[in-house]
């Protein structure tokens, strides 16, 4: 969320600034105005330029005898402040007095012998003695601004339309107020009591900066096209409407039942609307547009102040939203099964035979789904697809379950779809949590029409062709698991990772066709490092990857009885 709300331009210009201060006379050029056409009348009811000298020590400073100049290398042009009215030179400790450039009409023993050029140009502070306390080299001038430091006697220099002759100067760059419309509750019924002991709609806010808000004076609507239904929260009691850096408040929008400064003049609705955030000169902060609500249950950003929005039935209103999936170490999700060429197999929803991905919960809590991301290219974040969290119910898994995704390319009548196609011809497939924290991959060869391909068991690492497909359920034994251990198996490469050569070793104990393919991260077939019948007993292949780029790629073995992939990476 951009957010534009002062239009100030801050330099720091130092370009020639010495300071040489006594221990008590702890004294600063301030802030100063080289074109003042209109914005501070002087003693005489001209315009003149100033300059405000600030006093740091802890004594007062009577500054008659001082010498001010326009000019640092001419001792000549040096004007001397009068000291005849001592009281009226005087600058007191931690205060500030104001001297008027207006070139020796010398009316008063504030008026100074010179002008300021708003083209830039230089001034210096001397003591009595002659000694330079403080000078400053300074560019062109705005008409009206002046230029002065932030804080008072520090080293940086900005421009300031707020200007402050003879007070404290304001921040140059006062830090944005960072708010969010955090979470919400649509359809309260029986939740969350509010302060009347009723049931109201509720707004929480964020401060998402580094300093506290209060939020008297700001705006709040639920149509965000009509500047006439802008409700402006009251700044009676500035404490309870003041939320704290990094810290939480919630308002109810109970319609205008205002017994209370927290409550709003309107009414949020559970089919879906609008809710906005205006600052107090109207100008906008945040926003949302939500749809359809459910009962006491709130909808609102993880982590706060994101852009990741969630159903969230443990709602936490005045404080930090929670995870409304379960903690990553919870979660132990797969893709267990898919088919990327179902021709007849098995119809979709819309009656069509889309390509499906099957999504196993091997973890003892359910996980809803809404918010993960799903893609066939593993390499392109822009490619991730997020699954809808509209429907919660739909898209959760539960515990020990199974749930099942259409790959038909965006055709998006259900949640349950995808924006993309699989290839029978072989890619990947990746899968990633609500933080695009990666969760699990496949990369595959060549499918067979009507045919599923999956694990067995269920969430392990043994990949098989399934002419028996089980979308939604517990993948069925291609073979007998003695089969299978009596058949083959493939080691880990060895050196991983590797520079150039390393060793594939498997084990076969019956003699049979073997195919070793290697593909990259995004399913391109790389090399075939074995196409022959082999003999019963373990075999070692040597592949050569001196022309291959670094990176992660993916080995299958292939046999009459299955497929078993692995990953092996290359580092230089």
């Amino acid at each position: 969320m951009k957010k534009n709300y002062f239009s100030v331009i801050v330099m720091t210009i130092m370009l020639s600034l010495l300071v040489t201060n006594s221990l008590n006379a702890q004294l600063y050029i301030n802030e100063f105005m080289a074109s003042n056409d209109s914005s501070f009348p002087g003693p005489q009811g001209d315009y003149p330029d100033w300059i405000e000298i600030y006093n740091n020590g802890a004594e007062d400073v009577m500054l008659g005898g001082y010498y001010m100049s326009d000019i640092l290398d001419d001792p000549a042009a040096m004007f001397q402040i009068p000291n005849t009215y001592p009281d009226s030179v005087t600058v007191a400790a931690g205060g500030f007095i104001v001297f008027y450039a207006n070139k020796g009409e010398a009316s008063s023993v504030m008026n100074l012998n010179f002008k300021l050029s708003g083209s830039g140009e230089s001034i210096g502070l001397w003591n009595t003695e002659s000694a330079i306390l403080d000078s400053l080299t300074y560019g062109n001038q705005e008409t009206d601004v002046t230029m002065g430091r932030y804080p008072d006697g520090g080293d940086f220099w900005g421009f300031m339309n707020e200007i402050t002759p003879g007070a404290a100067n304001a921040n140059p760059s006062p830090s944005v107020p960072d708010l969010y419309i955090n979470e919400f509750m649509a359809s309260n019924d029986a939740a969350l009591p509010g302060p009347q002991g009723d049931y109201p709609d509720w707004i929480e806010i964020y401060n998402g900066g580094e300093e506290a808000v209060m939020l008297g004076g700001y705006y709040m609507s639920d149509d965000l096209a009509d500047p006439e239904a802008m409700y402006q929260i009251p700044s009676t009691y500035p404490d309870s409407v003041t939320v704290q850096p990094g810290d939480f408040i919630v308002f109810y929008a109970n319609k205008g039942e205002a017994s209370s400064v927290m409550n709003l003049n309107f009414k949020l609705s559970g089919d879906g609307e609008q809710i906005g955030l205006w600052n107090p000169e109207s100008v906008f902060m945040d926003s949302l547009t939500y749809a359809v609500q459910y009962a006491d249950t709130s909808y609102g950003r993880y982590h706060n102040g994101t852009e990741n929005w969630y159903f969230m039935s443990d709602y936490t209103p005045g404080e930090s939203n929670v995870n409304p999936n379960i903690g990553p170490s919870d979660v132990v999700l797969f893709i267990n099964e898919f088919m990327a060429s179902n021709d007849n197999a098995v119809p979709g929803p819309q009656g069509d035979f889309p390509d499906w991905i099957e999504i196993y919960n091997a973890g003892e809590e359910a996980v809803m789904l809404g918010g993960y991301f799903m893609s066939d290219d593993i390499a392109d974040p822009e490619a991730m697809y997020q699954i809808p969290d509209m429907y919660p119910d739909s898209v959760t898994v539960e515990a020990g379950g199974f749930i099942l995704f259409y790959a038909n390319k965006g055709e998006a009548t259900s949640v349950l779809n995808l924006n993309f196609k699989l290839s029978g011809d072989g890619e990947s497939i990746g899968f990633w949590n609500p933080e695009q924290v990666f969760v699990d991959s496949i990369t595959y060869g060549p499918q067979i029409a009507d045919t599923s391909y999956g694990r067995f068991t269920d969430g392990t690492n043994n990949w098989f062709m399934m002419p028996d497909y089980t979308p939604g359920e517990s993948n069925r034994n291609p073979s007998s698991i003695g089969d299978i251990e009596e058949n083959f198996s493939i080691s880990q490469n060895y050196p991983n990772p590797f520079s150039t050569v390393t060793n594939i070793e498997f084990t076969l104990e019956n003699s049979d066709n073997v195919t070793v393919k290697v593909f990259d991260v995004r399913g391109s077939l790389i090399a075939v490092l074995a196409e022959n019948n082999y003999s019963v007993g373990t075999h070692k292949i040597v592949w050569n990857a001196s022309d291959v780029p670094t990176g992660y790629y993916f080995y299958s073995l292939q046999t009459s009885n299955g497929i078993i992939t692995k990953k092996a990476s290359i580092v230089r």
